[in-house]
């Protein structure tokens, strides 16, 4: 495995706020939904929108942020959460429980 390719384990979730121009918002939407793993939650009448971002590295994250944050109807992109998960450690610590329960167990039978 090279260095700049992620462990698939990672899990990366970041919530924005977009800041739009008001005839825009209806494009910049369409925009954010056009990437894979992004959802929008909310628009305000104000031209503000809501909406997070899955994915796989900060890398990952970061390049669907850019795209965008150069759209011509964005004025302001605000990242607001950012949350990372590594399964493989979720996946040892679930492995090392599921041990312990069966060496309890056979410890019971006894």
């Amino acid at each position: 495995m090279n260095q700049t390719t992620p462990p698939a384990s990672e899990y990366h979730l970041a919530s924005l706020v977009a800041y739009c121009i008001l005839s825009e918002v209806d494009t910049v939407k369409l925009a954010i939904e056009a990437l894979e793993g992004t959802e929008i939650h909310a628009t305000s009448a104000e031209g503000k929108i809501v909406f997070t971002i899955e994915g796989i590295s900060h890398k990952d994250i970061g390049k669907k942020m850019d795209i965008i944050r150069v759209h011509e109807g964005i004025l302001n992109l605000s990242p607001v959460y950012h949350q990372f998960l590594d399964e493989s450690q979720e996946e040892a610590t679930i492995t090392t429980t599921e041990s312990d329960k069966k060496e309890t167990i056979y410890h019971q039978a006894k």
